[in-house]
């Protein structure tokens, strides 16, 4: 049977409804007009009204702005997590956000103002942009918002109030508001665990973990634990954080999420003698801090209730990522959260940035809020994706029938047994995750949709339609998919939920602590999420990543699109719990119940890891003439012009030892030397070495520059000494077109060049200089050459209009097409210290960067106004 709901569960059923201005006053000729803002709520049809709330009942209030350039803001949230984008993965830092789609300031003072006329008393902007709190009362509320606060006692014995009408605001500023969140005390979080065995305490003793505990990376439970569960064993009744990093594959990694600082959202107080329980058990010394989000005095933590959901995100977390920080960001108890409340407490999490993941374990049926209040909370999500932390969110513990939760509170049946999903797993911009039934028969691990114990792994059509056919999600409906719940206009679809899944039964549940020597076996997808969260909390070990992932769950629909799903597919069971004729079912591929599967965490990280490990790119171009420098920061992309350099034709760049830029240019038909330094760039002409057409620069290991070039149809090799620049000609090679020269790791010049139309290699050696054709390979007209850690050449090539890729090794070279590109007409390559190729080129006149993250290639043009560019040269720090 599932885990009773308390009596602060949600109670209020919505319906949203845009609000007209009827019923506003008159308005006086001289009085400003005023216009309705934001959707209404309405009361459960079996509510009784009771008396309106007195009128000094405090009321605190978020007015929420809309973004200053809320398509700009989601389109950078969508690049920065496309890896087919240059942007991918380059996070906003903290504060950014504001400044670039906050409300300007002229906007917030309009509003503070027209506020301050309506008598209230708003604070100050928060540092979302886009947030301005009033605290209030109902009186004043009710006069500054015109709007009608109804009482309701529920048929548990609740009471709570909620606007019947949308509130009022100065018409020159309502188009710079979403809605007005905080006015319906009755629609509030419900934890998402089930109880599946409590424990029959021991007398309390020294715990000795079992076995050889974290020698293992992941620990194991001591024996104070289990032996209050008798006839109960690991793999079978309940899993272990070392069972289950086994069956989950994290068993590889393990840096056990150091570096890695864990949000975990909660709505009550925690126990810290279960906390110490547990860690005791397991072995761990994982530093967990408290973060009050006007909290307020809270109801202490008891064993089997008030503080139970924190307890199994906390040791969820920790038994899986025991080197994680762990932030638990407490909002008021969930009996007195409002949405407002609720939205505060995850802004919080966000604007503060300090957690690379979050994870949420609370959930609203998204019915019963107002989708105003949904678009203020998808705007605090949007901003997380942007600055690269990862949200994960229980997808709730009702199947498909996601309000159904709310019978306990005396909501009718039209209601409780409606298809429907949880927020905040519905949202857009949140990895939504649901529940499996684990199993290890004899080593060997299987899955099927959980659905036991009067609950199962919540999923199926949201409120939310996505744009461009789903986005991230086009191409994927699970059995069942319909856009009755969101009706997605033409070109839209709805979103769909989970994303992805872990074990959530619990009848192979997680082992927790709850108290003093006090244990629960608990599932539900609470337990999901932090499984999820702390898996992704392995961002910065060795063999992992090297910093945020960021929002996850657009990587794993394009991994399945491309062959390389890190995911267990789960293709038997379903979601219903007994009222939907059995929606939703699980199948091959994407499905309404367990996602796109559940982790390979080894795989998953490599998968969302970003490609290029990261790594800043700077491009000198020629764009009509003038150089550019295009290059990338932690914000992104930039271009700016080089000052004063003009007339460029040709040019081969690289950093010195101390960090300066060096290009090697051919200006007006003369060799420039363009570098930088503390004073600037400066510019300068290389004496008597007119008549160059092409050329490519290194640096020897002896730190002179050495450059091959194209002079009147002859090789020549141009090097800086002690004495000055020299010019020689390196005999018999007549002929070249086009060349990349790189040094190799025995030191000689090796120079990939076009002859005749054929590809040659000419080398430098102890008895001279060397030329011999590659066979086979005619046809390239521009090249960019590199050594890669293995000693192996590696060219890239443009060859009958496609980009190639030739490379040698132990059995000759090889010569492939990089699919879909096409029209480049020149190109720099590099290799990253991760493997990765790096490929700068032009493309119809515009750069774009081609580059390779494990084993797929992407082609995005740059970000910048980059056109008319000629000549370019890459370089990598």
């Amino acid at each position: 049977m599932a885990n009773p709901l308390s009596r602060t569960a949600i109670l209020a059923i919505a319906t949203a409804a845009l609000a007209t201005c009827a019923g506003l006053p008159a308005a006086h000729a001289d009085a400003p007009t005023t216009q309705r803002v934001g959707t209404v709520p309405t009361a459960p049809a079996d509510a009784v009204k009771t008396g309106a709330p007195a009128d000094d009942t405090p009321v605190q209030l978020s007015v929420h702005l809309k973004p200053r350039d809320e398509a700009g803001a989601k389109a950078l949230a969508a690049a920065v997590t496309d890896k087919t984008s240059p942007l991918y993965h380059r996070f906003l830092k903290t504060g950014e956000f504001a400044q670039r789609f906050g409300a300007d300031q002229a906007t917030v003072a309009k509003v503070k103002q027209a506020l301050t006329a309506q008598g209230l008393k708003p604070g100050g902007i928060e540092d979302d942009g886009l947030t301005i709190p009033v605290s209030t009362t109902v009186a004043q509320a009710k006069q500054a918002f015109d709007v009608d606060l109804a009482g309701y006692r529920t048929a548990d014995g609740r009471t709570g109030f909620l606007n019947t009408t949308a509130p009022a605001v100065r018409s020159d500023v309502a188009g710079a508001i979403t809605g007005v969140v905080g006015f319906n005390t009755l629609a509030q979080a419900h934890s998402n665990h089930v109880v599946g065995a409590t424990g029959k305490p021991a007398p309390l003793t020294t715990p000795v973990p079992n076995g050889t505990g974290m020698d293992l990376n992941y620990p194991v439970l001591c024996a104070g634990a289990t032996s209050q569960f008798p006839g109960k064993t690991d793999t079978h009744d309940y899993f272990s954080p070392f069972q289950l990093a086994m069956a989950y594959g994290l068993q590889p990694m393990a840096d056990g999420g150091a570096g890695t600082t864990v949000a975990v959202f909660a709505l009550e107080e925690y126990s810290d003698a279960a906390l110490n329980t547990y860690q005791s058990c397991v072995g761990t010394n994982a530093s967990v801090q408290r973060v009050k989000v006007n909290a307020g005095v809270q109801a202490p933590p008891t064993d089997t209730g008030v503080g139970v959901e924190t307890a199994l995100d906390l040791d969820t977390v920790i038994g899986l990522a025991p080197r994680a920080n762990v932030l638990v960001y407490q909002g008021p108890d969930a009996a007195k959260a409002t949405q407002a409340d609720i939205q505060n407490t995850y802004r919080k999490i966000v604007t503060d940035n300090l957690a690379q993941v979050v994870t949420t374990s609370w959930g609203v049926c998204d019915q019963v809020m107002a989708t105003s209040d949904l678009q203020a909370e998808s705007d605090i999500f949007v901003q997380a994706v942007t600055q690269g932390q990862t949200v994960l969110a229980a997808s709730g513990d009702d199947g498909s029938s996601g309000c159904n939760y709310l019978k306990n509170a005396g909501a009718p049946t039209s209601v409780t047994n409606v298809l429907s999903t949880s927020d905040p797993a519905s949202q857009p911009y949140v990895t939504g995750v649901g529940g499996t039934t684990l199993r290890n028969t004899t080593g060997t691990i299987s899955e099927s949709v959980w659905n036991s114990h009067g609950g199962a792994s919540g999923g199926g059509v949201s409120r939310w339609s996505l744009n461009d056919n789903g986005s991230y999600q086009a191409g994927y409906t699970g059995p069942g998919y319909t856009t009755t719940n969101c009706q997605a206009a033409a070109g839209t679809a709805c979103r769909q939920v989970p994303d992805v899944a872990a074990n959530a039964d619990p009848s192979t549940g997680y082992m927790i602590a709850t108290g003093a020597n006090t244990w629960m076996i608990l599932g539900g997808t609470s337990a999901s999420a932090p499984l999820w969260a702390a898996i992704t909390a392995h961002q910065n070990g060795p063999g992992s990543c090297s910093g945020r992932v960021g929002f996850i769950a657009p990587a794993f629909y394009w991994a399945a699109a491309n062959g390389l799903n890190p995911l267990r597919d789960v293709t038997s069971g379903n979601n219903d719990i007994g009222i939907q004729g059995g929606l939703y079912q699980a199948g091959s591929g994407y499905d309404l119940a367990t996602g796109m599967g559940t982790p390979d965490a080894r795989k998953v990280m490599g998968l969302i890891c970003p490609p290029a490990d990261g790594t800043n790119r700077t491009i000198e171009v020629a764009e009509n003439g003038q150089l550019h420098e295009v290059y990338t920061d932690g914000t992104g992309w930039h271009d700016g012009i080089v000052p004063g350099v003009t007339g460029v034709s040709a040019l081969s760049f690289t950093y010195n030892s101390s960090g300066a830029r060096v290009i090697e240019a051919i200006e007006n038909g003369q060799l420039h030397e363009i570098y930088t330094d503390a004073t600037g760039w400066h510019d300068g002409v290389i004496p008597g070495l007119d008549g160059i057409t092409a050329m490519s620069f290194s640096y020897s290991p002896s730190g002179a520059r050495v450059i091959e070039a194209i002079k009147n149809g002859q090789l020549h090799e141009v090097y800086s000494a002690a004495d000055g620049w020299h010019d020689g000609v390196i005999p018999g090679l007549d002929g070249i077109t086009a060349l990349s020269f790189s040094y190799s790791p025995s030191g000689a010049r090796v120079i990939e060049a076009i002859k005749g139309g054929e590809l040659h290699e000419v080398y430098s050696a102890a008895d001279g200089w060397h030329d011999g054709v590659i066979p086979g390979l005619g046809g390239i007209t521009a090249l960019s050459f590199n050594y890669n850690a293995n000693g192996d050449r590696v060219i890239a090539g443009v060859k009958n209009n496609q980009l190639h890729e030739v490379y040698s090794a132990s059995d000759g070279w090889h010569d492939g097409v990089i699919p879909g590109v096409t029209g480049i007409t020149a190109l720099s390559a590099k290799i990253t210290k991760a493997g990765e190729r790096v490929i700068e080129a032009v493309e119809g006149n515009q750069v774009h960067e081609v580059h390779s993250a494990r084993g797929v290639w992407y082609d995005a043009a740059l970000p910048v106004n980059s056109y008319n560019a000629t000549a370019l040269s890459l370089a990598l720090r």
